[in-house]
């Protein structure tokens, strides 16, 4: 990911912050990582639990997350990070045991999740955008 695309994929992350704090279930809002630091995590939750946010905006055409996609959560569960992953039009939460997860999209269907709205997701989609070209 280039310098460009890393500080643009903050932005998404606080477009999503409401909506990760809503599937986590918790009270107050994230700590967000700095863009200063090389953190292995996006939101910090009372300081202990940790949540990567990845975007898999084209999954639905293909029916899976890309393999590049499915490595970099896999990284994150294995470090014992949460990871929020965005499949338009949910939000899906993956914990560690789900590291035999292959990618394919139906197995997200008994996943904890929430919707986001449209707005939202056309947000997310124009930063996605400008992180992929």
């Amino acid at each position: 990911m280039t310098e460009a695309a890393y500080f643009w994929s903050k932005e998404a992350e606080i477009i999503l912050a409401p909506y990760v704090q809503i599937l986590i279930g918790a009270e107050k809002p994230p700590t967000i990582s700095s863009p200063l630091l090389a953190a292995t995590w996006d939101y910090s939750f009372n300081d202990d639990l940790l949540v990567d946010l990845k975007l898999a905006c084209k999954a639905n055409i293909y029916g899976r997350v890309s393999h590049q996609t499915l490595a970099d959560i896999r990284k994150s569960l294995e470090n014992g990070v949460l990871v929020a992953l965005l499949v338009p039009p949910r939000l899906y939460l993956l914990f560690p045991y789900d590291l035999t997860w292959d990618g394919r999209l139906e197995a997200l269907w008994n996943r904890p999740s929430v919707l986001v709205p449209k707005n939202v997701l056309e947000q997310v989609w124009s930063i996605y955008e400008r992180m992929t070209n």
